[in-house]
């Protein structure tokens, strides 16, 4: 009679069953939630962007369409600034820094992870402890090096040379490195591989989504960095893009519609470089985080 009872009541999978249900059900509205929020004001700004003069800025209730689209917007900031002058070396001030950066980074990387040498572990967690010092800190020496021993004042090279490897970029490579097996190195050594040549052609290739990690962590900062290019950047035809498109605030104090062209103009890079990158990203942390 009891199994009978058993039998007829409802079976301990189908509850389980529900209670994961509902679970993943609120996680799933909760980051909905969270990624209309973080999404909304920038699908606001592009919007705003493109509209025209009798579109209201601010309304209630509030206009996201525009009712009479214009890329007049991009045409005005384009007129009032050299916004094409300040792309370019935006790019190339980033894109050397992606570049150098990723290769310094993993060739310190390497020995920290791979070789055994005294004070390994120590000159690691000393790269680390530097990693909390806030940049301001150094910003004063920093200038003096740069005017007075490097002369590097409003050039380009001023905010590529600071930035040629990164602590964090460095982290990120040695737990990369770490996680590749002793052996598959050994293997190389055996067959008359040096360090370089297993550096290059062996380590490198397998690790290729934490350097794609890397390239997009990089890319996003320096893109976005103003701080030091404000510092040593004065004229316009050696601003980075941020720095140069300041002046908005000043020619378009009162034209929401212009200041919202330029902020779509300096995020849209950095959407099509992560978009680019992303699945090699993600496999990157992923990584870094298991090694």
């Amino acid at each position: 009679m009891e199994l009978t009872k058993t039998n007829l009541s409802s079976p301990p999978g189908s509850a389980r069953h529900r209670r994961h249900f509902l679970e993943n059900t609120f996680w799933y509205v909760l980051l909905s939630l969270v990624a209309v929020i973080t999404v909304f004001p920038f699908v606001w700004v592009l919007f705003t962007s493109f509209k025209g003069m009798t579109d209201p800025i601010f309304s209630v209730p509030p206009q996201l369409i525009p009712h009479d689209p214009t890329i007049e917007n991009y045409l005005r900031v384009g007129r009032q600034l050299p916004v094409g002058r300040f792309y370019l070396n935006s790019i190339v001030a980033t894109l050397s820094i992606v570049i150098f950066n990723t290769l310094f980074s993993s060739l310190a990387a390497y020995p920290l992870a791979k070789m055994n040498f005294r004070g390994r572990d120590a000159i690691f967690y000393l790269l680390l402890a530097t990693y909390i010092v806030p940049p301001v800190l150094t910003s004063i020496p920093s200038f003096v090096l740069a005017v007075n021993v490097f002369h590097f004042y409003d050039k380009l090279q001023s905010v590529i040379f600071p930035y040629l490897a990164g602590v964090l970029s460095i982290f990120l490579m040695r737990q990369a490195f770490k996680a590749v097996p002793d052996d598959l190195i050994d293997a190389g050594r055996i067959d008359g591989a040096n360090e370089w040549r297993i550096w290059w052609s062996i380590l490198l290739p397998v690790v290729r989504p934490s350097l794609a990690t890397v390239a997009i962590i990089t890319f996003v900062e320096q893109w976005n960095n103003f701080f030091w290019p404000s510092l040593m950047l004065h004229t316009r035809e050696n601003m980075t893009l941020q720095v140069g498109l300041v002046a908005l605030q000043g020619a378009f104090a009162n034209d929401a519609r212009g200041i919202a062209a330029g902020v779509v103009m300096t995020v849209v890079p950095m959407i099509l470089f992560f978009f680019a990158l992303q699945k090699q990203f993600v496999q990157g942390l992923t990584g870094a985080v298991k090694g």
